[in-house]
């Protein structure tokens, strides 16, 4: 059966369409997309590093308002230690006196002999012992508050300097963070020079691919039906789907040729 000049033209430009996407796809396209892919990503990566700039700059303001807290205690603590260190001092200084009575009280006991000063001697006696085993325990009291005061101020010391650390790593932070600001302001820049130079945009790309992909499965399933199939009837069923195709492929030979 012969094929009219229209039906003869629409296949022909059908399939010049498909080889021209094709094309189009291999060189201009796959490029402009291997840019705009990349700007993205770009884009992308550089939200994600100042998001993750911005979290480190809360966790360090944090971290510094718990270390200032921390310190307020250690410094708290050891400007309670000459109080406490007073305190303990009076303590032994009781139990050193209590001692000295309970000597005295014992040299009592003594002058008054064995059998009316023997009670006296031995209430003497077990005062005078844990008189002096209170003194020893204050004694024992007073080093530890002065090794708590000690170690206290080394600690408040140490968060000092982990302070001025977690201080640092926010300021850093935060200069990372509005780095990142800039170069999103500049990848968007660039993507709307790239845009007015290109004429596209990463979505009318995608289109394109997708179009082209179509276009290609569409003509292969052309070829597995050639021979197969009345080529009228396979005009006819496919011309409501594909003139507006055809049209717009007609227009860009119109434009071509002019």
């Amino acid at each position: 059966m012969a094929q009219t000049p229209s039906k003869s033209r629409f296949l022909r430009l059908l399939r010049r369409t498909a080889t021209n996407a094709q094309k189009h796809q291999g060189r201009g396209v796959a490029e402009e997309n291997g840019i705009w892919l990349a700007h993205e990503k770009a884009l992308s990566t550089t939200k994600a590093a100042g998001e993750a700039a911005q979290r480190i700059a809360s966790t360090a303001a944090k971290q510094r308002s718990i270390f200032d807290a921390t310190a307020e205690q250690a410094r708290a603590t050891t400007l309670r230690t000459p109080e406490l260190e007073r305190t303990a001092l009076r303590v032994r200084d009781a139990f050193d006196r209590l001692a000295l009575i309970a000597l005295n009280a014992g040299l009592e006991g003594a002058r008054l002999g064995e059998s009316a000063g023997r009670s006296l001697s031995l209430v003497s006696d077990e005062v005078r012992t844990l008189s002096e085993r209170g003194a020893e325990a204050v004694r024992e009291l007073v080093q530890g508050i002065s090794d708590v005061a000690r170690e206290s101020g080394a600690v408040a010391t140490r968060i000092d300097e982990a302070r001025a650390q977690s201080g640092e790593i926010g300021q850093d932070a935060a200069l990372a963070s509005s780095n990142t600001l800039d170069t999103e302001r500049v990848l968007h820049d660039i993507g709307e020079r790239l845009r007015k130079a290109t004429g596209s945009d990463p979505e009318t790309l995608r289109s394109i691919a997708s179009a082209t992909e179509h276009a290609r499965q569409l003509v292969v399933a052309l070829g597995a039906l050639s021979g197969k199939v009345p080529r009228a009837l396979l005009v006819s069923t496919l011309r409501p789907v594909l003139e507006p195709l055809l049209r717009a492929v007609s227009d860009e030979e119109t434009e071509a040729d002019e």
